[in-house]
């Protein structure tokens, strides 16, 4: 097979600005897409396979709208209680803490609340160039994206202001019960733990719209990825087989990858090795990320993360390692759940491109076309070693995160 010119990041944008419509799962812009992803992957001369699938979200919105209302609930009470009655104060917390940490992290038994069939329709695409035997690398990244009333910093940060405030509640009240510290006054108490009510009653608000084209959220990664699924064959030849996914329904809490997974890897990723590289924000301008840690501090795949490391320096990349904190998802979590050693690579610091995630305003546009060729030779490089055998160690689970 004749290999492809060295692909530019200037070409990555356009083909992102091609796919950057809004495409909300189940709407006309998701069909388009899934369209084109299908079509550029039989071009690249893959065995091009689809994956229909329906869900229903509204059980687990309500879900998620009257446990945030119970959490705030909770978290006034406790901190009327403060001063009074600190034991009560402190129970009251360690129920609104249980459930917040249900919601928060990611349990394997939260996929069952995703398997109710329903009226959003949409599907995985995956261009697979196989070699049987051999070890599998599985490239994805997400076709679909959503607006949001509330961006995905804001998200981040409202979430981080409830924590901290039930956390000084807490605090207080354990101080106040053993005598430690006198109880604060009202104004102080209120202020510790009104903010963390307001935070919650926020968060519940959150809604989904199609108002987004998804330039950085995630054109940018899809153009990588279908740039690899014409270059990559060539370069890795029978040495492993090749899978390009591209995930529906990433936005609707990863029921696409969840799906998938069900239909390929029910019961982990069995006797030959498994390497998944997500891709997801890349093009953002600056830095490479890695987002090696997820939730309450599991490590995707600390190999992963290694290997990544060692040909970014080779590449004169210095990537930056990121916790993805409590409460945020990505394809990549329910991979390390069923035992896939996962790494997602994306890009960007806290600016214009990043700050319009989940809005109107990710377009295309906001994307860095050196960036994104980092992106994508770093991803290209890392398979080319996972296909020479370079982590013959790999785990296989999540690992706590070292403190």
């Amino acid at each position: 097979m004749e290999e492809p010119q060295q692909t530019s990041g200037v070409a990555l944008r356009d083909e992102a600005t091609r796919l950057a419509v809004p495409r909300y799962p189940g709407t006309a812009g998701d069909d388009e897409v899934i369209e084109r992803v299908a079509t550029a992957l039989e071009q690249a001369g893959c065995e091009v396979r689809r994956q229909e699938f329906d869900y229903d979200l509204t059980p687990v919105w309500r879900l998620l709208r009257v446990m945030l209302a119970t959490a705030a609930l909770a978290l006034a009470v406790a901190t009327g209680l403060l001063e009074s009655r600190p034991l009560a104060a402190i129970v009251v917390l360690a129920v609104a803490v249980g459930g917040g940490i249900s919601l928060l992290g990611w349990f394997p038994w939260l996929e069952r609340l995703y398997r109710r069939p329903g009226s959003t329709v949409t599907s995985n695409v995956e261009g697979v160039v196989p070699a049987a035997g051999r070890p599998l690398i599985l490239l994805m990244a997400h076709h679909d994206s959503k607006s949001q009333n509330l961006t995905m910093l804001e998200r981040g940060m409202l979430t981080v202001v409830a924590l901290l405030s039930v956390l000084g509640v807490l605090v207080l009240a354990t101080g106040v019960l053993a005598g430690a510290v006198a109880a604060p006054a009202a104004w102080a108490r209120w202020l510790v733990g009104g903010t963390g009510v307001v935070a919650l009653v926020l968060l519940s608000t959150l809604r989904s719209g199609n108002e987004s084209p998804g330039g950085v959220d995630n054109a940018g990664s899809l153009a990588v990825l279908l740039a690899l699924a014409q270059r990559l064959p060539a370069r890795i030849g029978d040495r492993a087989e090749l899978r390009f996914l591209s995930t529906g329904a990433e936005e609707d809490h990863m029921i696409g990858a969840m799906r998938y997974l069900d239909r390929h890897f029910p019961d982990g990723p069995g006797e030959r090795p498994v390497y998944v590289l997500n891709l997801d924000g890349a093009g953002a301008p600056g830095r490479i990320v890695l987002l090696e840690r997820y939730g309450f501090g599991y490590w995707f795949s600390k190999e992963l993360s290694e290997l990544a490391r060692r040909e970014a320096e080779a590449l004169g990349l210095r990537p930056r390692g990121v916790l993805l904190p409590p409460g945020m998802g990505i394809d990549a979590i329910p991979f390390a759940h069923r035992g896939l050693p996962c790494l997602t690579l994306s890009s960007g610091s806290l600016g214009r491109a990043t700050l319009a995630v989940h809005s109107a305003a990710d377009r295309a546009e906001n994307l860095d076309p050196e960036t994104l060729e980092a992106v994508y030779r770093l991803t290209e490089r890392m398979a080319e070693r996972l296909a020479e055998g370079e982590t013959d160690a790999l785990s296989r689970a999540p690992l706590r995160a070292e403190s």
